[in-house]
C-alpha cells in the first residue's frame, strides 16, 4: 500500500508540473468542448456534485457519530475529512490556479487545483469502501456498493467541470492527491483498528 501511496503522489507531482507548464491546455479545452449542456443535465448533475459539498459530507459526519455504537469509525471519519480539507486548502493555495473563465453553471469562489469536491468524494467515499472491504457484509453486495461509491465518484468529477468550475486537469489533479492520501491513511487506519 505504501509503494502504491509513493507511486501515485509521484503521478500526481508529474501531473502537477505539465499542468504549471501549461501542457494540459489543449487537454482540458477539447473535453470541455465536447459537453452538451441541458437544463436536464443540469439539474442532475448539480444534485450529484452536492454529495461531494463540505456541507453534505459534515452531516453526514454528524449522523454516522449519531447513529453508530461504536465511536471510533466516526471519529477516524471525521479525522480523514478535516485533515483533507487542511490539505486542499494548502495546495489551492500553494498552485493558485485561477477558476475557468467559461460558463460557469454555479457559484464557486477560490482557486481551481484541485477541484476540492473531487477531492473530498474521493477521500470520503474511498474510506466507506475501506470499511465496506473489512465489513463481514455478502462479497455480492460488497461488489455493488463498491461499483456504485466508484461511479459517484467518477461523477463528481465531472460534473466539476460540466458545471464551467473546473477544468479536467484539476479533476484528474484531485483524484491523484486524493488517492495517494487515502491510501496513507487507511493504511494507518487499518492498524489502529486493529489495535483497538
Amino acid at each position: 500500500m505504501i509503494l502504491s501511496f509513493i507511486s501515485i503522489f509521484v503521478l500526481f507531482l508529474i501531473w502537477s508540473i505539465f499542468m504549471m507548464k501549461g501542457k494540459l491546455n489543449n487537454l482540458d479545452n477539447y473535453f470541455y468542448n465536447t459537453i452538451k449542456i441541458t437544463n436536464f443535465k443540469t439539474k442532475i448533475w448539480k444534485c450529484i456534485t452536492s454529495l461531494a459539498s463540505a456541507k453534505f459530507i459534515a452531516l453526514m459526519c454528524i449522523l454516522l457519530l449519531m447513529f453508530i455504537k461504536n465511536k471510533t469509525i466516526p471519529i477516524l471519519i471525521i479525522i480523514n475529512m478535516f485533515i483533507m480539507w487542511g490539505l486542499i486548502g494548502i495546495l489551492k493555495n500553494l498552485f493558485k490556479r485561477p477558476r475557468p473563465n467559461i460558463n460557469r453553471l454555479v457559484d464557486e469562489k477560490g482557486f481551481s487545483y484541485p477541484s476540492g469536491h473531487t477531492m473530498t468524494a474521493t477521500c470520503f467515499y474511498s474510506f466507506i469502501i475501506f470499511l465496506i472491504i473489512i465489513s463481514p457484509l455478502m462479497l455480492t453486495v460488497k461488489i455493488v456498493l463498491i461499483t456504485l461509491l466508484c461511479i459517484l465518484m467518477l461523477l463528481v468529477g465531472y460534473t466539476r467541470v460540466y458545471l464551467g468550475v473546473h477544468y479536467l486537469s484539476d479533476v484528474i489533479g484531485a483524484y491523484l492527491f486524493g488517492t495517494s492520501y487515502s491510501l496513507l491513511y487507511i493504511f494507518f487506519t487499518y492498524f489502529i483498528l486493529n489495535l483497538i
